[in-house]
């Protein structure tokens, strides 16, 4: 298990207790924004019925709609301290978020298509849990102190749980507990697949799809 963290957190990637979000006010310890921290190639964001060019440092806001090019990635950081990454032709939403008197924070966000990786980093000061839910045309995951990687499909969304543990739901089925590190599964609509397993050597293609080079 070592060896497989060890070498899929390699591709430029990070202990998610690195994990720093960018150009945001800090009120009470509690990061306020979301914001794109890195970017590349031609990203837009669907605000108010428009689209707006995305740039490096842009805070997003709830409601917003992040979408990349055929060549383009972006990572955006949240403020409970996790990222989520997009690869290309990846369309993605930001349905709420909000950190409450009792220092949960929740969020719900929604995967339309494409290649994501989603990491929680270690809570921000002041946080004392997160409550995140991430949504595609045919799963709900429920976000926990997790890594995990995927895509959304036409007709599934393949998931690929990197480390940590997920709640897994098809659209119109039951919900698990998912822990299988280094195991993938597909989810449709009603159903979820057996988990199969991925050697370090197919883990990097997928988890290169999401990444940004370092200069």
């Amino acid at each position: 298990m070592k060896s497989l963290i060890t070498l899929t957190l390699g591709l430029t990637l990070f202990s998610v207790s690195a994990i720093q979000p960018a150009c945001a006010d800090d009120i009470d310890g509690i990061v306020e924004t979301t914001t794109i921290t890195r970017i590349l190639g031609k990203v837009k964001v669907f605000r108010k019925n428009r689209f707006e060019r995305a740039y490096l440092g842009m805070k997003l806001k709830k409601g917003d709609e992040v979408r990349t090019g055929r060549r383009g990635r972006v990572y955006i950081d949240f403020p409970d301290n996790s990222r989520v990454k997009l690869g290309n032709r990846s369309r993605f939403l930001i349905r709420d978020w909000n950190t409450g008197s009792d220092g949960i924070f929740t969020s719900a966000l929604r995967i339309f298509q494409g290649a994501f990786r989603y990491t929680a980093g270690v809570l921000s000061t002041g946080l004392t849990a997160r409550r995140t839910s991430l949504t595609t045309r045919t799963a709900v995951l429920g976000v926990r102190g997790t890594d995990f990687w995927g895509r959304v499909n036409k007709d599934n969304t393949f998931f690929l749980l990197l480390e940590g543990e997920v709640s897994v739901a098809p659209r119109f089925g039951e919900e698990i507990i998912y822990n299988e590190a280094g195991k993938a599964i597909n989810i449709d609509k009603t159903t979820i697949s057996e988990p199969e397993t991925f050697s370090n050597a197919r883990i990097l293609p997928l988890a290169a799809e999401t990444e940004i080079e370092e200069l």
